[in-house]
């Protein structure tokens, strides 16, 4: 299989733009969310303590609290995060399931408190690191799909190309890169049938019958920590406030493979088939994020045993630069191979990108109650997740942040935790519901997040305690892996990811 002068000399002069992997409101909201669950505590409690803990963890909850410490304290904690991804690969009316795991063992915590004497009330200061989101998971899907192919969804459509002509014959220019690269690789090239008629779309995909063989691929990786400095004072007796500045930074590195083969050998360059064998499509992305916002809070005594807190935080700008890379190989039964994006000059789907990301107002108000050794607390968190908007210099976003508007839309996540104090020992549980930001509409995907925390601590004297925390996040998720294709393959998620926590406490 191979290419009339004319098409090579056109390949050579396109000067096809690259572009940017498609940034979205998923990917904002991606960034945006949070996990507070970066110690053995408030994994334990599934992450409430918006009243006020009394314990380094106010610094990222409400910094008032920190005004509630008899002391100061240094922390630190290690974490394991386990992630099971239950995925069932669906097309046309069979499913196939497979299961796929990742893990990984990171710092999750390093604080330190310092209280200042005071002859009356309480002041206290406060910096530390704490990971608020980890995005580790690993999809795999396998199945036959008798229906289409990924070389379909490399079709281009009238707009994302033209048809050009010199003294050699015509050529198409594309607008659309992953078209460029599949004819490239021949994964689509030109039908003469079509090309002599006057088709406005003369191409055709190398699969043209039969079943394929398809599978692959997703693993996600990395995570946000945030860098806070804070302080909070009893502005009046029993009541305290508190002001925090932070950095969130951090990194997402994703990894997506797809492999089609010919499974019967269907297509065999015979009844108007190319003789395609099989293909292997790699897209990866990687972006490092860093960001600034503010966080003040409230924590008052209402009456004995009551405590109210309040906490509002503004949004935080993040600057995300992006690297990007696509790789598309394709084999033939007569022996031709072709790969485009392995050569350095081959860059169509490799580059650079930088953008930014603004998330929305948070604001939330916890209760908690203390009954002798019994604590129990319940909170709520507005997000108007309506209000995440994407940036950049060099592109409008204005599509994509007008369907962010219209297709997102405000939650209250909602945490309640459940602690029993002993002299040396105390043990807590907790449950959140964080709703899917996503409108909901007739068959769509509930994304909602579940977690369940319990945990312990246990304080070898006075100077040094050790904790342990466990949580469990459970959502439904899907993913596609390729679009704009009728009756192309879904697989459907359930994602379980378990956070076990350890860290030391030390008394200053």
């Amino acid at each position: 299989m191979k290419r009339t002068p004319f098409v090579v000399l056109a390949l050579t002069v396109l000067g096809l733009t690259p572009v940017a992997h498609a940034q979205s409101g998923d990917d904002a909201l991606r960034f945006s969310r949070r996990q507070p669950l970066f110690s053995a505590v408030t994994a334990g409690s599934a992450g409430a303590g918006v009243s006020g803990t009394g314990t380094f963890a106010d610094l990222f909850l409400n910094p008032a609290g920190l005004a509630l410490m008899d002391r100061g304290a240094f922390s630190v904690g290690l974490g394991t995060l386990s992630a099971t991804d239950d995925g069932i690969y669906s097309v046309g009316s069979t499913g196939n399931p497979v299961t796929d795991d990742i893990m990984a063992t990171r710092l999750t915590h390093l604080a330190w408190t310092y209280k200042v004497p005071t002859v009356r009330g309480s002041m206290v200061f406060a910096a530390g690191l704490a990971r608020q989101n980890s995005f580790d998971r690993r999809l795999s899907y396998i199945g036959e799909n008798p229906l289409n192919s990924f070389t379909d969804f490399l079709m281009p459509v009238q707009g994302e190309f033209e048809l050009r002509e010199d003294n050699q014959g015509v050529y198409p220019d594309f607008s659309r890169t992953l078209s460029f690269i599949g004819f490239e690789t021949y994964a689509i090239d030109f039908d003469d049938d079509k090309l002599a008629s006057g088709d406005p779309v003369p191409f055709a995909p190398a699969v043209r019958a039969g079943t394929t063989l398809q599978n692959g691929t997703v693993t996600e990786e990395g995570g946000m920590t945030e860098l806070s400095f804070g302080g909070a004072f009893e502005a009046s007796k029993g009541v305290m406030v508190g002001l925090s500045v932070n950095i969130p930074f951090g990194s997402y590195d994703y990894y997506r493979m797809h492999e089609e083969a010919d499974l019967y050998d269907e297509n065999d360059g015979t009844a108007g088939t190319t003789d395609f064998n099989h293909l292997r499509f790699i897209e990866t992305f990687s972006s490092s994020l860093v960001g600034v916002s503010a966080r003040a809070g409230l924590s008052a005594i209402l009456v004995p045993g009551f405590r109210l807190g309040l906490s509002v935080e503004t949004p935080t700008v993040y600057s995300v630069d992006e690297d990007y890379d696509t790789r598309l190989s394709t084999a033939f039964d007569n022996g031709d191979r072709f790969e485009y994006g392995d050569d350095y000059e081959e860059d169509a789907g490799r580059g650079t990108f930088q953008y930014e990301v603004t998330s929305p107002w948070r604001v939330g108000a916890g209760l908690s109650y203390d009954a002798g050794p019994v604590s129990v607390t319940g909170e709520a968190t507005l997000v108007d997740w309506s209000a995440l908007e994407l940036n950049s210099d060099t592109y409008s976003f204005a599509d994509e942040n007008f369907d962010t508007r219209q297709g997102m839309r405000a939650t209250v996540i909602t945490r309640f935790g459940l602690e029993y104090r002993l002299p040396s020992v105390s043990v807590r549980g907790g449950v959140a519901f964080d709703p899917d930001p996503r409108e909901s509409f007739a068959g769509s995907i509930d994304r909602s997040r579940t977690t369940f925390g319990a945990g312990a601590s246990y304080a070898l004297n006075r100077q040094l305690a050790l904790d342990l925390g466990w949580a469990m996040e459970r959502f439904d998720d899907a993913f596609g892996p390729y679009t704009e294709v009728d009756g192309a393959p879904v697989v459907s998620e359930r994602v379980s990811r378990h956070f076990v926590q350890f860290g030391l406490r030390f008394g200053l």
